[in-house]
């Protein structure tokens, strides 16, 4: 019975304690309300803090748009994209300078700080000069389209189908051209028997001979001989005259005037002989006009 008299007053102390607790708790929260609304309190606050400007309602007009302007920027004033426009008295090429170092001003103002604006103008103005570029890129093509005779892909095509046109109409005329120029050159073989190299290359060289009619003289530099060219002719001292140090060598002659163009110091395919006789004929035709 002690006990659980002992245990009732136990709990009533407790509960007594939270009660006590939340009195304060609701006093101290009533005397903030009462020093709140205190007219001196107020008095006293409106003399420290000056009073603020009432909001006018068109700065929430923006929440009440929809996206404007370029990436929902607009092109005002703050954010003008070149302030040099061109002037009567300025030629096109300062202009275009002028567009240039505003855009570099404005990048370095955009690296050094950062902000918003500065950003918001390195990128409009950068926009506005891909613009330009890209209006006048237009006009070229259009222009070439429209003129046959500024249409290099007339002469030198890039689509793939007419590429391969284009090509072996190449190839037909260079290789009447080198038939043609067989009339004029004649060919010196050098080589030597025991040289991998000059086996490889004397059916390559008996081949183009063969071909485009012409001429071979094979001269070996060693006294032997090579199956495609059974009959060679010993070095005489030709070689050293001609300076020939290395073989196989394919040198070029033009009777008439004696001429020699080298045109191949080591082993080549065919369709690469055929496109050095061009190359080193053309320039010595030239050189002689």
């Amino acid at each position: 019975m002690i006990s659980s008299v002992a245990e009732w007053q136990c709990d009533r102390e407790q509960n007594c304690g939270l009660l006590l607790a939340n009195i304060g708790k609701f006093l101290f929260l009533m005397a903030l309300l009462n020093l709140s609304i205190n007219p001196a309190f107020l008095k006293a606050d409106s003399q420290a803090m000056p009073a603020s400007k009432p909001v006018a309602s068109k700065d929430f007009s923006f929440f009440e748009k929809r996206a404007e302007g370029w990436h929902w920027y607009e092109s005002s004033d703050q954010y003008s994209v070149f302030s040099n426009q061109k002037k009567p008295s300025q030629t096109p090429t300062e202009v275009i300078e002028g567009q240039r170092k505003e855009l570099e001003q404005k990048l370095h103002a955009a690296i050094i700080e950062p902000t918003r604006e500065n950003v918001i103008a390195y990128i409009l103005a950068q926009r506005a000069l891909m613009d330009q570029s890209q209006h006048f890129s237009e006009s070229w093509k259009r222009i070439v389209m429209t003129t046959p005779s500024l249409d290099e892909t007339l002469v030198h095509p890039v689509d793939q189908n007419a590429r391969h046109v284009y090509y072996n109409e190449q190839h037909k005329e260079l290789q009447i051209r080198i038939k043609d120029l067989a009339q004029e050159y004649g060919l010196f073989f050098f080589f030597k028997k025991n040289c991998p190299y000059c086996h490889g290359f004397a059916p390559i060289v008996k081949r183009f001979s063969e071909k485009h009619g012409w001429s071979v003289l094979a001269i070996s530099m060693d006294g032997g001989s090579l199956p495609e060219f059974p009959h060679a002719k010993r070095d005489n001292g030709i070689s050293q005259h001609l300076q020939v140090s290395h073989v196989p060598a394919l040198i070029a002659l033009h009777p008439k005037t004696g001429k020699l163009i080298p045109l191949s110091y080591g082993m080549v395919s065919e369709s690469e002989i055929e496109a050095r006789v061009e190359l080193l004929t053309q320039l010595f035709q030239g050189a002689r006009k």
